[in-house]
């Protein structure tokens, strides 16, 4: 009886260590940079470049502000005047959570970003560009078909460096293809 149990965990292992069970997404290994789309703040053109399995760089360029109130010492406003052409760049660590049919990861990082546009932060002036230091933190989800799509949900909080100091939160939710 104890040699058809060792034999069967031999037999487990070694199946659950062949090439043809576990078929890796080509996310990260042999695709290394992807171009997508990101909705919700910043709505943007975003791209990633991995470095490695874990290391990426991560960048877009898009519009911030849009549907954002802001108080501008007194009531909150909303209008087309607290519009943004935005910039990021970050540097993100993955680390996997799940990896059967699909493979989960999550990350973290640091980086910056720069708005550019009209921005009115007090009654004494105005500033056209925003400075903000931010901690991207997220999900993202790999497909094993097709091996080149990535979905992700990323929350960043951030602080403003300039004009004022100020907290704030982007939340973004996109989808890259990877070459």
């Amino acid at each position: 009886m104890k040699r058809v149990i060792l034999l069967s965990v031999l037999l487990i292992a070694a199946m659950a260590g062949s090439p043809g069970m576990a078929r890796a997404t080509e996310v990260g290994t042999s695709r290394t940079f992807g171009l997508g789309v990101q909705l919700l703040e910043p709505t943007a053109i975003i791209g990633k470049l991995f470095l490695d399995r874990n290391n990426a760089l991560d960048f877009g360029v898009g519009f911030w502000g849009y549907g954002r109130c802001y108080n501008n010492n007194g009531p909150y406003a909303c209008n087309a005047v607290n519009q943004f052409f935005s910039v990021h760049f970050d540097y993100l660590y993955e680390e996997p959570i799940v990896d059967t049919t699909v493979r989960l990861d999550w990350h973290v990082g640091a980086g910056g970003r720069m708005a550019f546009g009209d921005y009115y932060y007090n009654s004494n002036g105005r500033h056209d560009v925003a400075v903000f230091a931010r901690v991207p933190v997220g999900l993202d989800l790999t497909f094993r078909r097709p091996g080149w799509l990535e979905a992700y949900l990323e929350i960043a909080p951030g602080l403003w460096i300039f004009p004022p100091m100020a907290f704030d939160v982007d939340i973004g939710l996109g989808a890259r293809a990877y070459f």
